[in-house]
């Protein structure tokens, strides 16, 4: 394992995956054997806790489109993960709220081969931790 960092916050990586990172997020995946593409943004607020109806509020277009939703529980955050296929392509998005900052997380591979890196999505994302 080696450890993805960005200004807010840290991540286990798996050993073979880059991560490429610019102003807003970090890219992490695997050039060699992977099939997808994660892409993590956090952002932050300094008054109060992330709520559930700002996730739901930041989820609009997707939840708008009929993705599959399901409230999730992840590296002690609340959430809403949604499934979606869109031009031959498989989507997973996270909203997760960590105290008063919000993960936003993208995921997208080939819909013929969704489910093939779920062991290492929940490992990336069950070790993210606030700095």
């Amino acid at each position: 394992m080696s450890t993805a960092e960005h200004p807010l916050w840290t991540a286990a990586c798996p050993q073979d995956w880059v991560m490429e990172t610019d102003e807003d997020s970090v890219l992490l995946y695997d050039p060699d054997n992977g099939v997808g593409t994660l892409e993590i943004s956090c952002f932050c607020k300094e008054d109060c806790a992330t709520t559930r109806e700002e996730l739901l509020d930041l989820a609009a277009d997707t939840i708008a489109s009929g993705a599959r939703r399901m409230d999730v529980n992840l590296a002690g955050m609340d959430g809403l993960l949604f499934f979606y296929t869109e031009d031959g392509m498989a989507w997973k998005e996270w909203y997760l709220a960590a105290g008063n900052c919000t993960f936003f997380i993208t995921y997208d591979c080939p819909e013929e081969l969704e489910g093939a890196e779920d062991d290492e999505l929940v490992e990336i994302i069950e070790s993210l931790k606030i700095k």
